[in-house]
């Protein structure tokens, strides 16, 4: 596709945001249909990060260059050393070089003569009397019958026009360590590590890539998008510290490099409005417990670019027109994800006796189970169940802040009286 020098670029469908599920959609859209593509992103595949995934996934996608390491088991460990491990038939679990990743579906994407880039930031959106007209860091536009958002926690679509954001963010900060003596029985074994107040409530990781080089770290869960700098690497050097045996395996190895980012969890109300759709981490679709949004990105990303595709050959590209995206999403993810987000608080504020009974509750799955698990993050309970539990969880709030109200006034009292005298 020709991009011309007025700074003005006509296209039929706008792509804000060049990681995995834009790029995706992308590729997609260029390869099924004659829709003319242009994505705007200043860095394709920004977030440094190596997180973990499915090698399924990866290989129906054409990924298996940017594997870093392969897993056949996964564990979680308490705090207080409680472990439940499952060992699965061959290496489902791998971890992905994110970046490598984008820039494999980059350079497909960019041999279709329908696609052109724009290395620029967005920074402005209105809606035109048909589609929509992006305003980039240049001074120059994008204008485009239909715009995909797949800006990330950016959130460009819903931040210009003011719609609402996904509820919670996972903001994890680890580092590569290299030098380090990773035990042989550690070796092939992903590990998430439950969360803690010190360390962090989102939980951690430790991926070996190798004996002799292991990822590790830890996120905090908050409500804000701003990621917390100050209390994830505190945190995270506590944990290098403190969380055994891992502390034990890192020390005095060689720090190699920082993978930090964040993670909006819970999707967004609506995925399809009219002339836009949101996906991937902009429509907050990475899985709500385990926080893994990498086949999310790939496998929504398609489903947005088929629709996509499928709207523009109609020649409606109106709410209606895309809104087979928003169905087929929520039917397969909604009644899932409506149930994790509202577990949430619970789920990340337990403490260390909680973690304890949930290990024994994955300790009765099997290998698939595990997986499966891992994979569709949706929790057992009904929601009747959910509900009550939210009460109750409520009416404690409200009965430990009568009893501190009461203590307060009544220690005021005691010491007027003690004054007194």
């Amino acid at each position: 596709m020709h991009i011309s020098e007025s700074r003005s670029y006509p296209c039929d469908i706008a792509i804000v945001g060049g990681g995995l599920a834009g790029l995706t959609a992308g590729l997609v859209i260029a390869s099924q249909g004659d829709a003319s593509v242009i994505l705007i992103d200043r860095d394709i595949g920004s977030n440094q990060s190596m997180p973990l995934t499915f090698l399924d996934t990866v290989q129906q996608f054409g990924l298996e260059e940017s594997i870093v390491a392969r897993y056949h088991s996964f564990a979680m460990r308490t705090r207080s050393g409680g472990q439940v491990l499952r060992r699965f038939d061959g290496t489902p679990l791998v971890v992905l070089d994110y970046r490598s990743a984008c820039r494999q579906l980059y350079e497909h994407l960019r041999t279709y003569s329908t696609f052109a880039h724009l290395p620029l930031q967005a920074r402005h959106l209105a809606r035109e009397a048909v589609g929509w007209r992006v305003g980039l860091q240049d001074g120059g536009e994008v204008v485009s019958r239909l715009l995909i958002d797949a800006s990330g926690i950016a959130h460009f679509s819903a931040r210009q026009l003011g719609y609402a954001l996904p509820p919670m963010y996972s903001h994890s900060y680890g580092q590569v360590f290299g030098d380090c003596n990773v035990p042989a029985d550690q070796e092939g074994v992903a590990l998430f590590l439950t969360g803690n107040p010190r360390h962090g409530n989102g939980g951690g990781w430790f991926y070996p890539l190798s004996a002799r080089q292991a990822s590790f770290g830890f996120a905090q869960l908050t409500n804000l998008s701003r990621f917390p700098a100050q209390e994830c690497r505190q945190g995270f050097e506590r944990a290098v510290q403190e969380f055994h045996p891992y502390a034990e395996i890192m020390q005095a190895s060689k720090r190699e490099g920082a993978h930090l980012g964040s993670i909006p969890l819970g999707p967004v109300k609506r995925l399809a409005c009219d002339g836009l759709m949101r996906v991937g981490d902009a429509a907050g679709q990475a899985t709500p417990w385990a926080c893994m949004g990498v086949e999310p990105a790939l496998l929504n990303g398609q489903l947005c670019g088929q629709v996509a595709v499928r709207a523009f050959r109609r020649g409606d590209l109106s709410r209606s027109g895309l809104q087979d995206y928003e169905k087929m999403w929520f039917a397969r993810n909604g009644a899932g994800y409506r149930k994790a987000v509202m577990l949430a608080d619970l789920e990340w504020q337990r403490g260390e006796a909680a973690w304890d009974h949930t290990l024994n509750q994955l300790d009765r799955l099997s290998g698939p189970e595990m997986l499966n698990s891992l994979r569709y993050n949706t929790p057992a309970f009904s929601l009747p169940l959910i509900w009550g539990l939210l009460v109750y969880d409520r009416l404690g709030l409200i009965r430990r802040g009568l009893r501190d109200r009461l203590w307060v006034r009544w220690g005021s009292a005691q010491l007027r009286r003690d004054d007194g005298r």
